[in-house]
């Protein structure tokens, strides 16, 4: 449903109905027995949203809210088979993902642009179904989603005025990430910590958009923070390109 404010805003509510379907849980000494597929997944999604452009076309503001419950999540958990720890896919049971975001874009000037964004999100565990068999299952109820921060916020403006037959364009953006779960798991040693990112840049480019050449600066504050955590015997640690500061250049050229 949506329905117009004024030229320039508008309102909407969506409802949406999703579908996983079966899957099997495959595993590298599985049996005939095991060949059994787990359920499809299910989910009903709600969301009330604004969309609008306002003061003249210089500040869009976007608003949305939204609440999901899923059924028969499928998950992968810890397992022991035949003394080897392995990964099972299995229908986890139901959870839940609610919050809101917000984001804007407002042209203070001619050359300067300030955007940002924000999000909070409540994603829980709401009925944890351990698989059968597994005797070291512990319930979940209530626990984290994996992959879901609390809050998340980014802002970031960028400067661009034209020098000589060139633009220049002086960039930068800070982004916060909360405490975030990276299994599924009650488990601290799997919780990456808060975190903030800070980049940088100052760019030359052709103002017909043919060529442009950056010095970049990544993670100015070189503070380290993973986008995986795996626990066993040996505790796995993934991290991205931008894990500790780096400098580059970049040069794009379109033909």
């Amino acid at each position: 449903l949506q329905f117009d404010l004024s030229d320039d805003a508008m309102v909407y509510a969506t409802y949406s109905r999703g579908y996983k379907g079966p899957a099997y849980n495959a595993f590298f000494n599985m049996q005939a027995f095991d060949e059994i597929p787990i359920a499809p997944e299910e989910s009903d999604s709600y969301e009330l949203g604004l969309k609008s452009t306002l003061l003249d076309d210089r500040l869009r503001l976007n608003l949305a809210a939204f609440d999901i419950k899923f059924d028969g999540y499928q998950a992968n958990i810890a397992d022991l088979v035949g003394g080897v720890v392995v990964t099972r896919l299995i229908n986890a049971g139901e959870v839940s993902s609610k919050g809101f975001e917000a984001d804007f874009e407002a042209r203070l000037s001619t050359a300067f642009t300030l955007s940002g964004a924000l999000a909070y999100t409540d994603a829980t565990v709401e009925e944890f179904r351990c698989p059968p068999g597994n005797a070291g299952c512990l319930s979940l109820n209530g626990g984290a989603l994996p992959f879901a921060p609390e809050w998340k916020a980014v802002i970031g403006g960028h400067y661009k005025v034209d020098v000589g037959t060139m633009q220049l364009d002086v960039g930068a953006d800070w982004t916060y990430q909360d405490d975030t779960q990276m299994q599924l798991s009650i488990a601290t040693d799997t919780i990456q910590p808060s975190y903030d990112i800070i980049n940088a840049s100052i760019a030359l480019s052709d103002p017909d958009g043919k060529w442009r050449l950056a010095l970049l600066g990544k993670n100015l504050a070189d503070e380290s923070y993973a986008t995986n955590i795996l626990t066993g015997p040996n505790t796995q640690r993934g991290v991205p390109r931008d894990d500790r500061r780096y400098f580059g250049v970049n040069l794009r050229w379109n033909f």
